[in-house]
């Protein structure tokens, strides 16, 4: 067994329990209900007190077969670990009873944990290659046909579940929190797919570009490229310089830019995540450890 497998099966066990704690301890101990195939599990639960572990594998069963003709042979298998490692972690979780006590008094605590917990879980789950089945298999499929992120379907998919949730066991307030728990959930995870190693781009327009480019070089040991450009309005040729900067950068760069040119034009982006020399590794190619 390589160690790249390992490591998969390391951190969906890490993100299978983690899960299943803000399920079972956050989500069901305070009357919320859940998205996908766990919420239907939890109206299971709720109706005729079956286990939802059993449930969640029993209910798996036509998606693990539907993922058989979608994903690759390792992928597949990643998703049987995941659905069955869930199914484990939730019916442990439901036997050792209380281990967060119920936050009657302290939804919104409640809602944040379910929240946190359970966004994080699925996050490191789909880092590492694997789903957990159920809705978690049809948005993989709709984010590999058409484009649109998973987070988004399984939202979409939630609110049907949390709709039929109302009607069986659900109050309206508690609904509000469970839709701000998924809500903290899905933005989670949409973390977790864009990445951590965020940045900034900065693109900078001026007369005096060589001067600004070597300051970057030298005070900042960042790189920059040169971009020409034409002004819309004058027809006159611009070089634009392009670099990417972390978050603790910025106020330096801009006081090398304004130090040199006081009028030169600057725009700031947000990069979601950036990987490469300077970032995730050094000018030798080891890489940073932080």
């Amino acid at each position: 067994m390589s160690f790249k497998l390992l490591k998969q099966l390391f951190f969906i066990t890490i993100g299978t329990a983690l899960m299943a704690l803000g399920v079972v301890n956050f989500a069901i101990v305070n009357q919320m209900a859940e998205g996908g195939f766990t919420g239907i599990t939890i109206i299971l639960y709720h109706l005729f007190g079956i286990s939802t572990g059993v449930s969640n594998l029993l209910l798996n069963i036509p998606m693990l077969i539907i993922g058989y003709r979608q994903f690759t042979k390792r992928g597949f298998w990643l998703t049987i670990y995941g659905t069955c490692m869930l199914s484990l972690f939730l019916s442990l979780f439901e036997s050792l009873g209380h281990i967060i006590p119920p936050l009657p008094n302290d939804m919104i605590i409640a809602s944040i944990g379910m929240g946190v917990l359970i966004g994080t879980g699925l996050g490191i789950i789909f880092n590492a290659g694997g789903t957990t089945g159920g809705v978690d298999i049809i948005a993989k499929i709709i984010k590999d046909k058409l484009g649109i992120p998973m987070a988004r379907t399984m939202f979409t998919f939630d609110a049907i579940v949390i709709g039929i949730s109302l009607v069986i066991f659900l109050s309206f307030t508690n609904a509000i929190y469970t839709i701000l728990g998924l809500y903290i959930a899905s933005k989670i995870i949409e973390r977790f797919q864009e990445g951590f190693q965020a940045g900034h781009k900065v693109l900078i327009i001026s007369d005096a570009y060589q001067d600004i480019a070597d300051a970057i070089h030298q005070k900042m040991s960042r790189g920059a490229t040169f971009i020409h450009g034409m002004g819309s309005y004058n027809k006159t040729e611009k070089t634009i310089i392009l670099t990417i900067i972390n978050k603790r950068e910025l106020n330096s760069l801009k006081e090398i830019i304004y130090t040199i040119d006081p009028q030169a034009f600057v725009s700031v982006s947000h990069v979601y995540e950036t990987l490469g020399e300077g970032f995730t590794f050094d000018a030798n190619g080891l890489p940073y450890l932080d």
